[in-house]
C-alpha cells in the first residue's frame, strides 16, 4: 500500500482561524453613519426659516439680508397699495410694523402676482414668508402672505 502523506507549504496550521474582518466592518459603518449624519445636517440647515418680528429683523438687519424669513407684524391701513399691471401681473404693497400704537420701524412688503386678500386691512395681523433685500424691501414668496384679521375672531359676549 502506498501511503498518503499531506504536507503544509505555508506553514499554518489547517485548524487556525482566518483573519477577521471586524476592524474592516467597524470602519465602513463609521464611515457609513459619518455620511449619514452629514447628508441629514446639510439637508435641515438648508430648509430651516428664521421667525422675527418687525424689531428683530431691524435689529439684525445685516445678516438677515437675502435669508428666507418668516416676519409677523400688524398693518399699517394707509400704506396700503394695490396694482394691476396687466391680466397677469399685479403688485400689492403694504407696511408692518410691531405695534400700532407705537410705530417704531416699519418694514414694507411687497407681493408679486397674487390676488389682493379680503383680510388685508388696518390692524390685520400678518405673517410673511420670503426674503428681504438690502434697501428694506420685503419681496414675500409666491403664497406666502397670511392674515388674521382681529375683527373676526372677537370674543362673545357672556349672557349673565
Amino acid at each position: 500500500m502506498a501511503e498518503a502523506s499531506w504536507t503544509n507549504k505555508d506553514k499554518t496550521s489547517a485548524l487556525e482561524k482566518p483573519k477577521s474582518n471586524r476592524l474592516k466592518f467597524i470602519a465602513g459603518g463609521v464611515i457609513l453613519i459619518a455620511a449619514l449624519a452629514f447628508l441629514v445636517i446639510n439637508a435641515m440647515s438648508g430648509n430651516t426659516q428664521l421667525y422675527k418680528t418687525v424689531d428683530e429683523f431691524y435689529a439684525d438687519k445685516t445678516r438677515l439680508v437675502g435669508r428666507d424669513l418668516r416676519v409677523a407684524g400688524w398693518v399699517v391701513g394707509d400704506s396700503i397699495q394695490y396694482t394691476q399691471v396687466d391680466a397677469l401681473n399685479s403688485r400689492l404693497e403694504f407696511d408692518v410694523v410691531d405695534d400700532l400704537s407705537n410705530p417704531g420701524q416699519a418694514l414694507h412688503i411687497v407681493v408679486l402676482n397674487e390676488p389682493k386678500p379680503d383680510l388685508l386691512q388696518h390692524e390685520a395681523q400678518a405673517l410673511v414668508e420670503g426674503r428681504a433685500d438690502s434697501n428694506g424691501v420685503f419681496q414675500a414668496n409666491p403664497g406666502g402672505l397670511m392674515l388674521k384679521c382681529p375683527t373676526r375672531y372677537e370674543e362673545m359676549e357672556s349672557e349673565v
